[in-house]
């Protein structure tokens, strides 16, 4: 059965397990929009009150599938759904921020088939400088970004304002600081927590800054994010993927975990149930493309948390980087 938990100070309620937009937004793997729409549907009865989509995700698509399926949605019960969207700027849009997140936002109401979203977020990796990683914005890029987010809100075009927690850990902070933010986007998994707490000395993983104990200390809201490692924590990865990527080295990282695969549970549900034990983690956004990954994930709610035991052979492989060092720093 689903449960609940308070996202932040924003007074919202939302399921433990959400619905990420990448699988309906063809992202993850081949789908279909039949199953698309399936899986929306099975959401909703199994008790997922909360959608997080993008317009990366498909070129629209996530967003165009979300708000048909809410649409048709038996006795208007999509219109009680909780939708999150984002704004991602380009090198160009960084010309004319204000314009350009106005404009994203009127965009996405269009494809979603909504007069407003109850959260808007600016989805760029956050640097010192514009351009450290792909299509990351400056802090400076990000609080003019974020002025305009809290405009749009006076606006009644969003009822919450948040950030995708990613980039370099020092901005991020800065942003969560200083933002008045209602939600941010923390990555965390079983191969990196580090939004929990610091990575072991000499470590060659990515430093996620410690957003959870930020986030509770300004009373913003949680959203968990890639909690498969963009698959890489699944039986096997969905598409082709380069095998010097993040992905691929944390698909062979992962392989040192399969101790966790007792009576029959995967380790991606594990992955899901390793992010709600952080009481800071309102809701954990899986970016499942059928019904079947979905089932997987909401089994997490009723799993136990992972034993201490299990914990501590965690803490071994995680000082040896899962027995594979990144050959450099990477976000994504």
């Amino acid at each position: 059965m689903m449960r609940y938990r308070k996202l932040g100070r924003t007074g919202l309620v939302v399921s433990e397990i959400g619905l990420g937009g990448g699988g309906i937004g063809h992202v993850w793997g081949e789908t279909t929009d039949e199953e698309i729409a399936e899986t929306i549907t099975f959401a909703m009865a199994e008790g997922i009150n909360f959608y997080d989509v993008a317009p990366s995700y498909g070129d629209g698509a996530a967003e165009r599938n979300l708000g048909r399926a809410l649409l048709e949605a038996p006795q208007g019960r999509g219109h009680d759904m909780l939708v999150a969207t984002k704004v991602s700027l380009s090198e160009d849009d960084l010309a004319d921020i204000p314009a350009a997140v106005e404009r994203g936002i009127h965009e996405s109401l269009e494809r979603l088939r909504r007069e407003r979203v109850d959260l808007f977020q600016l989805h760029n990796t956050i640097t010192p400088t514009r351009g450290h990683y792909r299509r990351s914005v400056s802090v400076a890029d990000a609080m003019l970004a974020v002025d305009t987010l809290h405009r749009l809100k006076q606006d009644g075009l969003t009822r919450y304002v948040g950030v995708t927690g990613m980039g370099d850990a020092g901005s991020v902070r800065t942003v969560l600081r200083d933002g008045s933010l209602d939600t941010v986007q923390c990555y965390y998994n079983l191969l990196n927590d580090s939004n929990a707490r610091p990575l072991p000395e000499g470590s060659s993983l990515h430093n996620h800054g410690q957003l959870l104990p930020l986030a509770e200390e300004l009373g913003i809201g949680v959203i968990g994010i890639r909690n498969l490692a963009a698959g890489a924590l699944s039986n096997s990865i969905d598409r082709a993927v380069p095998p010097d990527s993040l992905v691929a080295i944390d698909h062979r990282r992962a392989r040192t975990l399969r101790f966790l695969e007792r009576d029959g549970v995967p380790l991606s549900r594990w992955s899901a149930r390793y992010a709600l034990q952080q009481a800071a983690v309102s809701t954990v956004v899986p970016g499942v493309k059928n019904r079947a990954e979905l089932e997987d994930q909401i089994a997490a709610v009723d799993l136990d948390d992972i034993s201490h035991a299990d914990l501590a052979k965690l803490e071994a492989l995680r000082a040896d980087d899962f027995g594979e060092r990144q050959p450099d720093d990477r976000v994504l």
